[in-house]
């Protein structure tokens, strides 16, 4: 039977994986957790804590937009 986990549920899991004396597979093992889904919200949690952190300029577009029509 699958076990859905929320967000924060994830992150609190993952936060455990810190203090878990063992390898990945065990932690995920001992957790009833998949090492692919392990690995895949990981890297989730990884992208949204860098979206969080990157000022906002960081993040918009350094490209120019052509206006498209008559250039007269």
């Amino acid at each position: 039977m699958k076990t859905y986990r929320t967000a924060a549920q994830w992150l609190e899991l993952l936060q455990q994986r810190n203090n878990f004396k063992g390898t990945n597979i065990e932690f995920c093992q001992h957790h009833n957790v998949s090492i692919t889904t392990y690995y895949k919200q990981r890297a989730l949690q990884a992208e949204n804590q860098q979206k969080t952190t990157l000022p906002k300029s960081a993040t918009s577009s350094r490209f120019i937009r052509k206006r498209l029509g008559k250039d007269t």
